[in-house]
């Protein structure tokens, strides 16, 4: 596969995952157009050769262009360029609920930061993050707009080291991706565990998110890990289930390079 005239090589020296890379540069080239819909991708095989990687690379990179709707691989007979359908947002994609999408279907997104600061953390984010009693850490409040429209509000909160890489970005300024931040400092997505239930918009919630007290909300929660099993990210996000719909795929396939000792992905408990 030849590289788009704007397209750049797989960057060896950044703590980005290959793969991530890898599905970037194949993502960029079907939304540009170098590949149109319906276009059969190379092979695994040369895709490895032509990007001087892995095939377990490449693969992962597939199966993570599958998941946000821009590759579709059948069988026996390869993966072909497609376009992301209009479906709910996957709870259990291992890069991030929301941004993962923002991010796969080139959605627009305003970010209003409520709150960026080292401060004590809630003991339901101790217990999450592993740290002891009493344990400062950063926390982001964030208001997020989805094409015009207030979609959720969310809080991050962030073992103090990782509080202090993400201070120094643009996140706190509401432009930058904190997700990307994070997988450039080397802490990517793993595995994670969400669980999501149904309240009442409430007080404060309520008026952030522009709706009447007791509309009903989806609340979700999740924990990601790194590959080492390392607790990095524990949020709480009140979703406008009008604005966005929330999918569960159930059976998903297990990514190769997931270890069978990590926390299950996408499984959906009561909290």
């Amino acid at each position: 596969m030849n590289l788009p005239p704007d397209g750049k090589a797989i960057d060896r020296v950044s703590v980005e995952p290959y793969y991530l890379q890898l599905a970037d540069r194949i993502r960029k080239q079907i939304s540009d157009g170098h590949l149109a819909m319906g276009d059969r991708l190379p092979s695994e095989g040369e895709l490895a050769t032509t990007w001087n990687l892995s095939r377990a690379t490449v693969r992962e990179a597939l199966r993570l262009l599958e998941e946000q709707g821009w590759v579709i691989r059948i069988p026996r007979r390869g993966a072909f360029a497609s376009m992301p359908p209009q479906r709910g947002w996957l709870l259990q994609g291992r890069e991030g609920f929301f941004e993962d999408e923002v991010e796969g279907r080139q959605r627009q997104v305003t970010t209003q930061v409520l709150r960026a600061e080292q401060a004590p953390l809630p003991q339901s984010a101790l217990e999450a993050l592993h740290l002891p009693p009493g344990s400062h850490g950063y926390v982001l409040e964030r208001v997020r707009e989805l094409d015009g429209k207030v979609a959720l509000f969310s809080i991050n909160y962030l073992p103090p080291q990782i509080g202090t890489l993400v201070s120094r970005g643009e996140v706190p300024t509401g432009t930058g991706s904190l997700n990307g931040i994070l997988r450039r400092a080397g802490y990517a997505v793993a595995s994670a565990s969400r669980t999501v239930e149904a309240v009442a918009a409430e007080g404060e919630i309520a008026r952030l998110l522009h709706v009447p007290e007791g509309t009903p909300l989806l609340k979700i929660k999740s924990t990601s890990w790194d590959a080492n099993l390392v607790a990095f990210d524990h949020y709480e996000v009140w979703v406008r289930s009008d604005v966005v719909h929330v999918e569960i795929q159930v059976g998903a396939p297990t990514p190769p390079s997931t270890s069978a000792r990590h926390p299950e992905i996408g499984r959906i408990a009561s909290p």
